[in-house]
């Protein structure tokens, strides 16, 4: 029986401190095979430049996998910052 999209919940900021260990995480379920992931982000408070390239990454690499990444309740200030970067065009978002 089939239980659903793997869930990865993220918290607090995401920054040069945690980025890479969050996307080394992300890819590792992909490479594991789960075919749908959701990554719940209602709790990041803050995501810098190597964050935003970490989810352009890993969803990149989601991609190519064949797997399904989705990117779920972004809060506003980080949407906004994906609207400028051009990344809300790329990634999988959900509200």
């Amino acid at each position: 029986m089939d239980s659903g999209p793997t869930k990865f919940h993220l918290r607090g900021d995401i920054d040069v401190t945690n980025a890479a260990t969050i996307g080394d995480d992300l890819t590792g379920l992909v490479d594991e095979g789960h075919p749908a992931i959701v990554v719940d982000c209602s709790d990041i408070t803050f995501v810098e430049s190597r964050g935003l390239a970490m989810m352009a990454r890993v969803q990149r690499f989601a991609d190519d996998a064949g797997c399904s990444l989705t990117w779920r309740a972004l809060p506003v200030d980080v949407l906004r910052t994906m609207h400028v970067t051009g990344l809300d065009r790329y990634l999988r978002i959900e509200a």
